[in-house]
């Protein structure tokens, strides 16, 4: 008896307690300090990653102080850099929510945001992949990493996320 009691009961419990935690409106919250951040997020922080894949420091230091010298200082660029790129990648997630969430939103998509909001992101995911790919080999074989397309593709999703917020904010409003 108690048994069946629990049996009914613990799957009726859980119903409730999904039912009331409402997860629409968290999302609505969640979307408020979004685009709370999307209007204090600068892609410029992330420009002293362009000094990190110059090779002219670990020349200098290879001239200067030898191969072991800067043989570490290019893990430490590296190490740098993987942080930076982690750190942008979820940026880029957030960034990419925005947008994507904001376009949902919107009463129409006549430009074709939506798709293009998933080339954008198609395009950083191969673009990190190939960053990536080319720190790996770094190791092996020295090799320039270009950052200036990953950043552009960043300041690109940065514009439209905010054109799409104010576009939707703009439609609420009316």
């Amino acid at each position: 008896m108690i048994s069946e009691v629990l049996a009914v009961s613990l799957p009726a419990a859980v119903v409730v307690i999904l039912a009331w935690r409402k997860p629409w409106r968290r999302r609505n919250d969640d979307l408020i300090v979004m685009e709370a951040w999307l209007e204090t997020f600068s892609p410029d922080s992330y420009l002293p990653m362009l000094r990190l894949v110059e090779p002219l420091d670990a020349n200098f230091l290879l001239r200067h102080r030898g191969p072991e010298a800067a043989a570490r200082y290019r893990r430490t660029q590296r190490r740098m850099l993987r942080e930076y790129l982690h750190r942008l990648s979820s940026d880029f997630n957030r960034l990419h929510a925005v947008a994507t969430d904001s376009a949902l939103r919107a009463r129409s998509d006549q430009d074709g945001s939506s798709l293009a909001l998933v080339e954008e992101k198609m395009e950083f995911i191969f673009s990190m992949w190939s960053i990536e790919a080319r720190l790996l080999l770094s190791e092996i074989l020295p090799s320039v990493v270009n950052l200036r397309p990953l950043l552009a593709n960043v300041d690109e999703l940065t514009a439209k996320a905010r054109a799409l917020s104010r576009r939707r904010l703009e439609f609420r409003v009316s």
